[in-house]
């Protein structure tokens, strides 16, 4: 009988041990499949992981992109933000958006800051050097702002020469107006709301902006007048950027885009987001 209390002792000792080794094997193989997860899981599979998706964009940009109310930053608009919200129904996730300087988008993408830039992005061959482009959404052609009171001495981009251009910092419309404009003085903002204001106070002669975004603003300020610059031998599309090497992302935007496209969405959406521009 005296043998008996070593063993009852040991019994749950052991069992105990047996059950901490479990544990920490458990664990380990826990923090193993997260690591796993981390690094060898495509993008897609980490964002639904995560049940967020991170969409960029610079919301000064209407129709594409805009704050429906001054008051209200969080509350944007337009376009890119209709598409983004398509994405994250489609992978159902949350959705976050963060309205970044747009020089600073592709800088963020990189980063990892961002899982998504859709902020009417035109996918130029130098782009491409640094992200993937999804499929283009939109086709739009280039256009200029000018102050009415100068309709008649500005018709053509030839007529800039020896006039000071605006265009965004970092944008297409400041390659373009580098190469087609020749004699011109060139001001680069990093806001368009900005731009335009520099119009309006006569401190530029001309702003380069994209059809759809120079007409919203043509038709909010009756003192400005949107003209065609008629230049583009091919047409340039916006398109949604991911960081290079996020293929079944880009994949799963891809036919996400198809199915808005042949829908109908992407019209539909332009139409309503010019309409608010209007009211904003």
């Amino acid at each position: 009988m005296a043998n008996l209390k070593p063993r009852i002792a040991r019994i749950p000792f052991i069992a105990l041990l047996a059950v901490a080794l479990l544990a920490i094997i458990w664990q380990a193989g826990c923090r193993m499949q997260s690591k796993e997860i981390g690094k060898e899981a495509g993008k897609l599979e980490r964002i639904k992981a995560a049940g967020k998706i991170i969409v960029g964009t610079s919301a000064d940009y209407p129709p594409y992109e805009f704050h429906l109310l001054p008051e209200l930053e969080s509350a944007m608009v337009g376009i890119d933000i209709d598409i983004a919200e398509a994405i994250a129904a489609d992978l159902n996730v949350k959705l976050e958006i963060k309205d970044i300087m747009f020089s600073k988008l592709f800088d963020e993408l990189a980063a990892g800051n961002i899982d998504i830039a859709l902020a009417g992005l035109t996918p130029t061959e130098s782009r491409r050097h640094i992200v993937d482009f999804s499929i283009p959404y939109y086709q739009a052609i280039q256009n200029m702002l000018i102050r009415v009171e100068d309709k008649d001495r500005i018709k053509l981009l030839e007529d800039l020469r020896g006039k000071v251009v605006a265009t965004q910092k970092g944008s297409i419309q400041e390659d373009m107006a580098r190469n087609l404009v020749s004699g011109a003085t060139f001001l680069l903002l990093e806001n368009i709301d900005e731009l335009v204001a520099a119009l309006l106070q006569k401190k530029v002669d001309a702003v380069i902006l994209e059809k759809p975004v120079a007409e919203t603003f043509a038709a909010n300020e009756k003192g400005l007048l949107n003209l065609e610059c008629d230049t583009d031998s091919l047409p340039l599309g916006s398109a949604a950027a991911v960081r290079k090497g996020d293929a079944d992302l880009l994949a799963r935007i891809n036919e996400i885009l198809e199915k808005l496209i042949q829908e109908n969405k992407i019209t539909e959406s332009l139409q309503a987001a010019k309409v608010l521009a209007d009211k904003a």
